[in-house]
């Protein structure tokens, strides 16, 4: 009599049916969903928390002026109030910025020097420009927590504030402004980068300003390239939310 080999036997492999498949798939979809939602959070936060950044620093340099009766960069006898300051009075016109005439004065450095040395914000500021007038986050300007941008104050070239026909600035009056741009690591420029979308920059416009591009106290720089964050017309700018690139950088008036 031959063996019969035994023969084992397979439970039948059981597939998914398609409720199951379907339950798999809107669990994925949740993930992605909320992986999604959570860049959408995070940067919002960042964005946010520039903004409320920004509001700092305008509060710190408003009150500056008001103690010492100069704005921080420009006071022309800081120097007299911190040792640390010495080489770094401004001409004490009222304006921040850049004075070209001999000698020339970073005034836009000066004033994170003098507002550390007032206590107004934390940190230890150069005063200096890298090289040919470049920008270190940290050294001396202000970082902010949107990733490499910086902040830095300025005033257009104008000496009576209003700006017409300008490269950078819609016209307008101008008083100091605070700049909030983005940076290259070791930048041996200033900070004038885009760093936020037009619809990040709409976004913010609408919650704390106007919405408008070329007006109110916050702007953009003027379009210049094809890649602008907005349009040309003052009165009837629009940001080019169709591009999708970060393209944008702010202006904040502070009078």
């Amino acid at each position: 009599m031959k063996n019969t080999p035994d023969v084992k036997t397979h439970p039948a492999q059981r597939a998914f049916t398609l409720v199951e498949l379907a339950i798999v798939l809107v669990i994925i979809g949740l993930l992605i969903g909320g992986i999604a939602s959570f860049g959408t959070y995070s940067k919002n936060a960042k964005l946010n928390t520039m903004m409320n950044e920004s509001k700092i620093l305008i509060s710190a340099f408003n009150q500056f002026q008001t103690r010492y009766g100069a704005p921080p960069g420009d006071m022309s006898n800081a120097s007299g109030s911190w040792a640390e300051a010495a080489g770094r009075d401004g001409n004490g016109n009222g304006l921040v910025r850049r004075e070209t005439a001999l000698p020339v004065l970073e005034e836009r450095y000066y004033a994170f020097q003098h507002l550390a040395l007032a206590g107004f914000i934390q940190g230890t500021y150069t005063g200096a420009a890298n090289g040919a007038g470049g920008a270190t986050i940290g050294l001396n300007v202000v970082g902010s927590s949107v990733d490499k941008s910086a902040f830095m104050f300025d005033h257009p070239d104008a000496a009576d504030g209003f700006v017409s026909a300008d490269t950078l600035y819609f016209d307008g009056f101008y008083g100091n402004i605070l700049r909030v741009a983005g940076l290259n690591d070791n930048s041996a420029n200033i900070p004038a980068l885009g760093f936020i979308t037009p619809k990040d920059a709409l976004s913010l416009d609408l919650k704390f300003d106007d919405g408008q591009p070329g007006l109110g106290n916050i702007t953009v720089p003027k379009p210049n390239a094809p890649d602008a964050c907005a349009s040309s017309a003052l009165t009837t700018a629009t940001y080019t939310t169709s591009n999708e690139d970060k393209i944008c950088y702010l202006f904040l008036k502070m009078q």
